[in-house]
């Protein structure tokens, strides 16, 4: 077996194409002999053989563990080799962790993690100590290998159940080869830096369930560990490049630890956060001419020095810079324990002013980068985009400096100002001397600047006093680099930070930058001139008076457009966003480049369908051209004969059959009401027969929503418009289609618009529906009975909602008349609705709810208080953590109350959350702000601190461009789903349809009229709000009497 191995190894790596064909095929008869792994792992281990011979069977046995191995593969096919083979192979590799040949060596280890992960610890108990052993006494070479399985083995297969047996044995041969500097390579140290991190990390995730495990295993060693850690940060290597290097890696690995666990376990750090943070500075200020000169100021015989380490890793000085960058901003954010040594006791010395020199360093553009942005404007855009997704030395000072600015804001801003002005001067008189690199330190400054654009417009608009002098960055810089052609960048960050402080422009000058872009993206051979001219334009567009672009608005539409012909897909974004805010300037003069800009942008379309961040832009663009009322009628005639011969049953590309129906949308939404003559015919038959017949989810949405709007907008034409063939009308179509999305086979996504749908039938249709009004409500309601996703649920009670705003009495017969499955209709309804109610999203949904709430319980019908619903959760007795097993076994509890009370407990809470945003709104939406905000303190004696809290604190003021979102529901808000329910999308929505702007209930304050409900409730002496009341907690009723009491 072991010689037909290895001959058809060796056949694998054959210069013959048919011998190696026919040696792979072999292969895989031979991976069916039980002995097949051991034969690899002989011919691997066997020194005699040449590398590739040896490599090709290292290869050959990782590939084979997965689906060969072990049944607990997830990728197992068999056959399984008999126990004593494994045993075997397992012997043999342990010992190829010793051997001399990197890649031998390498590839054993991994093996070793991959079968330890199937095998340890039920068939492999003494694999630990094995690896062990080899740590306490194997060669260099051994530990290395053994190492390299501890690293995989640490952040794969130890949990807290196994942390007991690993830690006590493990940690102290780590900390032995730490601090052996003499005897282990950098590449060894590290790694061993990189296991105790991942085990601090296992234990720190595990800290809420299992505490013990960080006070047992972690607390009595942590000061030895810091001690070895702060000792290697000390250490600087000048006069051998390569150990230099090599320490860079050390360094890194030792402040990821750093940068993990001082968040996390604050108090358990604390006495090592100002050392470490001494020995950082020095480190940045040790590297930082070397950067300059090798990175940002290169010459043609100075490089910057990379070396790889023993695992054939490259490692430089920037990833030595990254984690440095990242544990400055942890340092800031533990300002009481470290802002002595940012800012000094007295609030003027520290560090903050040349760590800010330093910053505008660092930040400075490299030449690797110049030379990559001018040969690559895609590169460019990707990588100076706000929400870029690449990560250089220059975006890690971004950060830096906003959390500087964050947590130290006057000294930062002080020492920027006179960072910056000392950096002008200086490259003034450089540029002066012929430096070829004279522009840059200019350009980092604007750069900086531009970070903190809208703070500062918003200080000087307020009449305080800048701390930045804005003001002679454009007399000096700006004014005199807006023609600097030979230095592109310097020229386009001109126009980039000209438009940042767009809102603060003199009006004699406004004009003139706007000119000056514009003549740029017409005239300038340089493409990154061009893309920066064209980010300054979308600034101007969206914050300069209309009055200074108009008189340019045609040059830029007849700059611009043509550019889409010629570029690639990162700058079409670009140029796409600089039309869509181009077009909304006016309306009429984007009307005259409708013969231009439709072609163009149905082109894009058909050209991108695929590219979805792209082609959300192409239909912003469209849905922006759409709009325009002087262009709608001629766009329209372009482009909906194109867009309905796409929307069809033969059209195999589903995703663009979606978007053509998102396009036709468009179209109709900026169309007149009613519609043109004819127009629905148009594409109804094409539409209607395309939703009746697919199962795919987009499109049966994007039906849906075009169906509403042409409802919306003219349901008279699909009431009239008849098939031929069956002679079945447009709403007998419509009718077919609901039911299908009704149909509880449907998924509830597909069906997400069809309560929507309904509603705008039931306003819009009147006696086209009235003799099926019945059915329908009844079909929605067994919908209800089992629907699970809120955003389904919420359209379909919308329904009932709508109608008993007028028709409350007849909603609660007709539904109390219905049963299903043994169950009463106004049960269902109301179940669902008091359920869903405080989830509701939009501000117009919300009020309607509420309304007809009020209504439902101002009827005071006995069928409506005979129903039970869900009230408080009951709250277990006990303190201990509920667990994700614990609570599945025993989910949560709650009380049981009737409808009224449901009701009133709702209006309440609804109440109290308007009057909190009116509160919120006249404070200007700030939280209370002190000196604790900033802090992460925490006066606990929990060696973490209170990591959640201090969350919350450390973003409840100000935050940084980089980390503007605390939360999830915060990135919703800002993205137009308001978890609060004022969503913005479904505002937007909602001001598309006239009739919901002319509904008082629209307009109405709900606080208000809560107030008034209420208070009516109490005059007319209502035994039902009395009674339910009375049900409320004493918490509930003191927040009621004190809502109407003010």
């Amino acid at each position: 077996m072991d010689q037909a191995v290895f001959q058809t190894l060796t056949n694998t790596l054959s210069a013959d194409p048919n011998a190696r064909m026919a040696a792979e095929l072999r292969l895989k008869e031979l991976q069916q002999n039980p002995e097949y792994p051991l034969s690899l792992v002989k011919l691997a281990l066997a020194r005699e053989c040449n590398i590739s011979q040896r490599h090709s069977a290292a290869v050959q046995l990782k590939s084979y563990i997965d689906p060969q191995w072990s049944t607990k593969s997830n990728r197992f096919r068999g056959p399984e080799p008999p126990a004593e083979i494994k045993t075997a192979v397992r012997q043999l590799l342990l010992t190829g962790l010793s051997d001399p040949t990197n890649r031998i060596r390498s590839s054993c280890a991994y093996v070793v993690s991959k079968i330890a992960h199937l095998d340890w610890p039920d068939n492999w108990s003494n694999l630990l100590d094995v690896l062990v052993h080899h740590l306490k006494s194997g060669s260099a070479d051994e530990v290395h290998g053994s190492m390299k399985v501890l690293a995989e083995f640490i952040s794969k297969d130890v949990t807290h159940v196994q942390l007991p047996f690993v830690a006590p044995v493990l940690f102290p041969e780590l900390l032995r080869i730490m601090v052996s500097e003499q005897m282990y390579s950098h590449a060894t140290r590290s790694r061993c830096a990189s296991i105790f991190r991942d085990a601090a990390e296992m234990m720190f995730t595990v800290k809420e369930e299992h505490p013990e495990a960080v006070m047992l295993y972690l607390k009595p060693i942590i000061g030895q560990w810091n001690e070895a850690f702060i000792s290697i940060l000390n250490k600087r290597t000048t006069d051998n490049p390569e150990i230099e290097v090599a320490e860079w890696r050390l360094k890194s690995e030792v402040l990821r630890f750093f940068n993990l666990a001082v968040p996390i376990a604050p108090k358990l750090m604390n006495s090592s956060i100002l050392p470490v943070l001494s020995a950082v500075w020095q480190d940045l200020m040790h590297v930082r001419p070397r950067y300059v000169q090798e990175h940002v100021n290169t010459s043609t015989d100075i490089t910057g020095e990379s070396f790889q380490d023993s695992d054939g890793n490259n490692i430089g000085i920037e990833s030595l810079l990254f984690v440095q960058f990242e544990f400055l901003q942890v340092a800031c954010r533990r300002r009481k324990l470290t802002q002595s040594a940012f800012i000094g006791e007295d609030g003027q010395s520290g560090i903050v002013a040349e760590l800010v020199w330093n910053i505008l360093q660092f930040m400075q553009m490299t030449d690797e980068q110049a030379e990559s942005w001018n040969a690559d404007p895609n590169q460019f855009i990707a990588d100076e985009e706000e929400d870029s997704y690449s990560f250089n030395v220059r975006i890690a000072t971004e950060d830096l400096l906003m959390a500087l600015v964050e947590y130290y804001e006057p000294q930062t801003l002080h020492a920027l100002n006179m960072s910056i002005k000392q950096y002008v001067s200086n490259s003034i008189v450089e540029k002066t001397k012929g430096n070829r690199n004279w522009w840059k330190p200019q350009e980092s400054s604007l750069l900086a600047v531009g970070l903190l654009a809208g703070e500062l417009c918003d200080a000087i608009k307020s009449g305080e006093a800048s701390p930045i002098d804005v003001g002679s960055l454009f007399d000096q810089v700006v004014l005199a680099n807006l023609s600097e052609h030979s230095f592109p960048f310097l020229q386009g960050r001109a126009f980039v930070f000209a438009s940042q402080f767009a809102p603060i422009l003199p009006s004699n000058l406004a004009g003139q930058y706007v000119s000056a872009a514009v003549e740029a993206i017409l005239k300038s051979s340089s493409a990154v001139v061009k893309i920066s001219a064209l980010k300054a334009l979308n600034n101007f567009n969206q914050y300069l008076d209309k009055q200074h672009i108009i008189p340019y608005q045609r040059s830029i539409l007849q700059g611009v457009a043509p550019m889409i012909e010629i570029t690639t897909e990162e700058t079409l974004s670009l140029i796409l966003r600089t039309l869509v805010t181009t077009s909304k300037i006016d309306e009429e003069v984007a009307a005259e480049y409708e013969s231009v800009l439709g072609p163009l942008v149905l082109e894009s379309w058909v050209k991108f369908p695929a590219e979805h961040l792209i082609s959300t832009d192409i239909m912003e663009f469209f849905d922006v051209l759409a709009r325009n009322k002087y262009m709608q009628p001629a766009l329209s005639i372009r482009t909906t004969p194109a867009l309905v011969g796409l929307i069809s049953n033969e059209n195999p590309d589903q995703p663009q059959v979606s978007s053509a129906i998102d396009l036709l949308k468009s179209l109709i939404q900026g169309g007149p009401s009613p519609l043109p003559a004819n127009y629905v015919a148009q594409f109804f038959p094409r539409l209607m027969s395309v939703l009746l017949t697919t199962d795919d989810r987009d499109i049966l949405q994007g039906g849906q929503e075009c169906l509403i709007i042409t409802i919306r907008k003219d349901v008279q034409q699909i009431a009239e418009w008849r098939d031929e063939a069956s002679g079945k009308s447009g709403m007998d179509l419509i009718i077919q289609f609901i039911a299908q999305l009704l149909d509880p086979s449907q998924t509830e996504s597909a069906s997400l618009f069809v309560g929507d749908l309904i509603s705008a039938l039931i306003k819009k249709g009147g006696d086209l529906i009235n003799s099926i009004l019945p059915e329908l409500l009844n079909a929605v309601t067994v919908r209800l009975t089992d629907a699970k996703l809120p955003s389904f649920i919420q359209p379909l009670i919308m329904v009932f909602a709508q109608l008993c705003l007028n028709q409350h009495e007849v909603v609660i017969n007709f539904l109390s008349g219905v049963t299903i499955n043994g169950r009463n209709g106004l049960d269902i309804v109301l179940t669902s609705w008091t359920t869903y109610h405080s989830d509701f999203q939009g501000q117009y949904q919300q009020k309607v709810s509420a309304v007809a709430l009020t209504k439902v319980f101002m009827s005071n019908d006995p069928r409506v208080s005979a129903i039970q619903v869900r009230g408080n959760m009951i709250v277990s007795s006990t303190s201990r953590v509920k667990t994700r097993s614990k609570a599945k076994s025993t989910p949560d509890q709650y009380t049981v109350i009737s409808v009224p009370v449901k009701i009133v407990k709702l209006l309440s809470t609804d109440l109290t959350n308007k009057v909190e945003e009116e509160a919120a709104l006249a404070g200007g939406g700030k939280a209370e702000d002190d000196e604790s905000d900033l802090d992460d303190e925490d006066e606990d004696d929990d060696e973490f601190g209170d990591y959640d809290d201090e969350e919350d604190e450390e973003h409840s003021g100000s935050k940084s461009k980089k980390d503007k979102y605390g939360y999830l529901s915060d990135l919703l808000d800002a993205h137009g789903l308001d978890m609060d329910g004022e969503g913005y999308d479904d505002d937007e929505e909602d001001e598309m349809d006239p009739d919901i702007l002319a509904d008082p209930i629209y307009q109405m304050s709900l606080k208000t009229y809560l107030i008034e409900f209420f208070r009516e409730c109490i005059q007319q002496s209502s035994p039902a709000f009395a009674q339910s009341v009375a049900e409320l907690s004493d918490v509930e009723k003191q927040a009621l009497s004190t809502l109407l009491e003010n």
